[in-house]
C-alpha cells in the first residue's frame, strides 16, 4: 500500500510538472516570436529609409518646406 501511495504521488507530481513544462514552452515560443519581430523592427529602424521616414512622420517630423497636417483629437 505504501508503494502504491508513493507511486501515485510521484505520478501526480510528474503530471503537474508536464503541464507546467507545456505552459512554459508555449510562453517561450510566443516570446521568441515577439523577440524576432522586435529585432526585425529595430533592424528596419536602423537601415530602412522608408521605415525611418514613416516613424518620423508619426511624431510630426517632415522634410524641409513640407507642410505637415496633424489630426486634431
Amino acid at each position: 500500500m505504501l508503494c502504491l501511495a508513493i507511486n501515485m504521488r510521484a505520478y501526480s507530481e510528474m503530471s503537474a510538472e508536464a503541464v507546467q513544462n507545456n505552459q512554459l514552452n508555449t510562453e517561450f515560443e510566443k516570446l521568441s516570436g515577439e523577440n524576432l519581430s522586435l529585432q526585425e523592427e529595430v533592424h528596419n529602424l536602423k537601415n530602412d529609409s522608408k521605415t525611418i521616414e514613416r516613424e518620423a512622420r508619426k511624431i510630426g517630423m517632415g522634410r524641409p518646406n513640407e507642410k505637415i497636417l496633424v489630426p486634431a483629437n
